[in-house]
């Protein structure tokens, strides 16, 4: 399975053109492109490097369908819950036989500056890999470049944190693996957290079929065979400041002391030019990327309150993160409620929760904002939950503890309809 194949094979099912660019400079070209023609998918040549880049392939609900060969929300999801809850076996095959080393620097990857007020060049599809004893975990770190040899990576405090702090506590360095140019489902896979023991590479490789992987020559990290380019290295005990950068919420993240990735090792695919995937912080394939694969455990942990669940949205107007639209038909009173309080259980750093019946669209935030207006009551169906952990991206909280918000906005359960339903156009 060739990426750069599945991706162009993806592009042709969900009907999206593909345009190839050439040569494309570093620095704001491709936010420039990608911002005003989202339902179009981008191949390029970076300049200075000899990456082809490719931004924009999962732009819309329809783009991860055709990944999934799918036509429904719940097909995807169905797929998605599966391969968590089993994931396949990996297959351990020869490093050699598909990477040679390459005499690479820092320099030679492909970094890039998105908006003029980012704090560098960074790389944002980096995926790491670390392994303690037996527990691997791969997950997203956006990567800044500092010099050839040092590159700031941004770890919030969830699994490779954990990992990491068992080597540092030890005295030593964590080695890791970073990796570039992945196929989807294996970037998709990176962008879940399973519970910790659960290796995202075995959940791609449930929803993908391809299991293979091989163990870097330095540190043994089990990497997939048919990605583009591996990086070994370490994150250093040392910290170094990181940031500023533009987040998925189009507010800039502000500099932090984090970690060091300091590289050791360069390998190159033999069986394809390299590649990566330039997602533009903060647009729609950051919020896809980022949020959808939030969107069936929301689903799932919704049904088991409320079987009645139509819909599950993390909302563009939410950054795909802070906002969640469900939409359900009730069967007994007080459902709702627990709806939303479900959703905040499946993913914590959902700031407010819209519950709707199941006549409103919740792709249509102007049906949404009509159920807001008609059938919630203010004294009786907001519900505020002060000082909770949520996410560090909200700007209100305080490093990620603030209020979340559930907004019952259904009809009272007891009440007839007539009352509450909404004149359709014959």
């Amino acid at each position: 399975m060739n990426p750069l194949q599945l991706i162009r094979e993806t592009a042709r099912k969900a009907g999206k053109p593909v345009e190839e660019l050439g040569k494309v400079e570093r620095d704001y070209a491709i936010t420039r492109l990608a911002s005003s023609n989202r339902g179009k998918l981008f191949l390029f040549e970076l300049e200075g490097t000899e990456f082809t880049g490719y931004t924009n392939l999962v732009t819309a609900r329809k783009d991860v369908y055709a990944l999934f060969e799918a036509t429904t929300d719940l097909e995807v999801y169905s797929r998605v819950i599966k391969a968590l809850e089993n994931p396949a076996l990996l297959d351990t095959v020869e490093f050699d036989d598909y990477f040679e080393r390459r005499d690479y620097t820092l320099d030679s990857l492909p970094f890039v500056k998105y908006y003029r007020d980012d704090g560098s060049r960074y790389l944002t599809s980096s995926i790491y890999i670390i392994c303690y004893e037996k527990t691997c975990n791969a997950s997203y770190h956006r990567t800044m470049y500092k010099s050839p040899a040092e590159a700031p990576i941004r770890v919030v405090p969830r699994q490779l944190h954990f990992l990491m702090k068992k080597y540092h506590d030890r005295g030593v360095d964590a080695p890791v693996a970073m990796v570039l140019g992945a196929d989807p489902y294996f970037e998709l896979a990176a962008a879940m957290t399973p519970p910790l023991g659960v290796f995202e590479a075995s959940v791609a490789a449930a929803m993908s079929g391809y299991n293979k992987v091989v163990k870097t020559p330095l540190y043994k990290i089990p990497v997939p065979a048919n990605a583009s380019v591996v990086v070994e290295g370490v994150l250093s005990r040392e910290l170094a400041e990181e940031g500023p950068f533009t987040d998925i919420l189009m507010l800039l993240d502000g500099k932090r002391l984090q970690p060091v990735f300091k590289p050791a090792g360069f390998y190159v695919n033999k069986h394809q030019t390299p590649l990566f995937h330039a997602i533009i912080p903060g647009l729609w394939e950051h919020q896809f990327l980022m949020g959808f694969p939030r969107e069936p455990l929301i689903y799932e942990e919704v049904r088991k309150v409320a079987p009645g669940v139509v819909k599950v949205r993390l909302t563009e107007g939410g950054g795909g993160w802070l906002h969640v639209a469900i939409s359900l038909k009730q069967n007994s009173p007080g459902e709702a409620k627990l709806a939303g309080l479900a959703a905040i259980s499946a993913h914590p750093s959902v700031k407010h929760v819209f519950i709707v019946d199941e006549d409103i669209d919740v792709d249509n935030p102007l049906e949404v904002e009509w159920a807001l207006a008609t059938r919630l009551k203010g004294s009786e169906d907001i519900i505020i939950l002060k000082d909770i952990k949520g996410s560090t991206l909200e700007p209100r909280s305080r490093e990620g503890i603030g209020d979340k918000v559930i907004f019952l906005a259904v009809k009272p359960f007891n009440e007839p309809w007539d009352k509450y339903r909404r004149v359709v156009v014959e």
